[in-house]
């Protein structure tokens, strides 16, 4: 025989379901969960922002110190080159002179060790560069929001920039090179002009 419920009890159940509904927890519950997905999105960018500052005050003071080392290598070339030009032509018409044949040769000497010993550290400044460009180019990879921050917006202005940077960078890469072919010629020039003066 089938029993019939009491309003009572129905009354009693249709508030409990209902209030298993609308219960006011889960609204909070998903703002609260949507609030720390923000919360590590704009930690998470604030970290690589971080991480892209440190990077570029790397690259600068690398080019500081790259730029510093040619201003002394040109200085001193320079100043080099004067004095081997005023010594040999101090002996114009005597190239058989001991002064000719020594002091002149000396300085080209002194300018090739010179030359000899400033490469290596401007090469080293050109890697540490290319290092942190590196580093700097696969942050932005990792991380395309940080993009706009850049003078490449894509591939193709990013491969522009790859050029410029690397042509930019063929002059001081080349100096010491310059100046030792140089100084080789200018040893030689000394005997050459005696034998042919």
């Amino acid at each position: 025989m089938t029993q019939a419920h009491s309003p009572s009890r129905l009354a009693s159940v249709d508030s409990n379901f209902s209030g298993a509904s609308a219960s006011p927890e889960a609204p909070q519950a998903c703002q609260a969960v949507g609030n720390r997905q923000s919360q590590d999105n704009d930690t998470s960018c604030a970290a690589e922002t971080s991480e892209l500052d440190h990077l570029r005050q790397e690259i600068r003071a690398e080019i500081n110190l790259l730029n510093n080392r040619l201003n002394a290598l040109i200085s001193s070339q320079a100043f080099l080159v004067i004095a081997y030009g005023t010594s040999l032509s101090a002996g114009y018409g005597d190239w058989g002179g001991l002064f000719t044949l020594l002091f002149p040769p000396l300085l080209a000497v002194l300018g090739f060790v010179l030359a000899l010993e400033a490469r290596p550290g401007i090469l080293a400044t050109h890697e540490a560069i290319g290092h942190w460009r590196r580093r700097e180019n696969a942050l932005i990879e990792h991380c395309p929001a940080l993009r706009p921050f850049t003078l490449a917006t894509d591939e193709e202005s990013r491969r522009r920039m790859e050029l410029r940077q690397h042509a930019g960078g063929l002059f001081s890469q080349r100096a010491p090179l310059i100046f030792l072919i140089t100084w080789v010629i200018f040893l030689a020039l000394p005997f050459a002009l005696r034998l042919w003066g």
